[in-house]
């Protein structure tokens, strides 16, 4: 089964204000964020594709050593956009069976072991879409999309937190964005994502409605939040992922 592998790194990092250098090439306990991406890919997924757009020089300035396929995102419209941007270069390759989708400032925490229960369970239940979750005692903390789960346990939706009700912000299952994709459902409903009516963008997890529109199956593999830590919008939120990546307590 052919597997190909899309790290989302074209954000300008507004928030953590990294002076003309992408934030996904800040040092993580000595190694560009990013690096831990390819590292994570590598082996499992190829080709590998990275979205790139603010400072895309300074993200191909850290990966000189390794074989990348860039995509560039003119427009910063959201990880949905973003995706759909990684998808078009792909489309110049085989095209493959499955799609694993990461975010360039969050791909430290991850072992290729628990990426690879996620494509089988993926597999095994013949899925469309396929999440990693995880729970944290305060969600609103994190600012991640909260998991929409029916009576029977089954994923329904994932509503980012700007839009998350009230009530929604009190689930405790996030979802920290690493997915896994179908190719052909994804390629055949990228672009089905709607903006956001609050902020504008296009969020990754709005095929997780579509594909319960459509019937289709929706897995999620639930993970300690060891092995998800936390991603990078803000300077002090790096030292406090580096501490969290080292064992210490949080």
């Amino acid at each position: 089964m052919k597997i190909a592998g899309i790290i989302l790194a074209g954000g300008k990092g507004t928030r953590i204000n990294t002076h003309r250098v992408n934030k996904v090439t800040l040092p993580f306990l000595g190694r560009p964020l990013i690096k831990y991406g390819i590292e994570l890919f590598k082996g499992v997924a190829n080709p590998i594709i990275v979205v790139v757009g603010a400072f895309s020089h300074s993200v191909k300035d850290v990966l000189t050593e390794d074989k990348i396929i860039y995509a560039y995102q003119k427009k910063r419209l959201g990880t949905g956009h973003a995706t759909a941007i990684g998808l078009k270069a792909l489309k110049k390759n085989k095209l493959p069976d499955l799609v694993l989708v990461g975010y360039g400032d969050h791909m430290m925490f991850y072992k290729k072991e628990t990426i690879k229960r996620l494509i089988n369970l993926h597999k095994r239940k013949k899925a469309a879409v396929t999440i990693l979750t995880t729970e944290y005692e305060d969600p609103n903390y994190l600012a991640w999309g909260r998991v929409i789960r029916d009576k029977k346990g089954n994923i329904t939706d994932s509503i980012e937190q700007k839009d998350a009700t009230e009530e929604q912000r009190k689930i405790k299952e996030i979802n920290p964005n690493f997915n896994c994709f179908s190719y052909k459902f994804l390629n055949e409903n990228i672009n089905k994502i709607k903006r956001s009516p609050v902020s504008g963008e296009y969020y990754l997890p709005e095929l997780i409605k579509i594909a319960i529109k459509q019937g289709k199956k929706v897995a999620g593999l639930k993970v300690p939040f060891t092995e998800v830590g936390i991603g990078i919008n803000k300077l002090p939120e790096l030292q406090l992922s580096q501490d969290i990546y080292q064992h210490k307590s949080f």
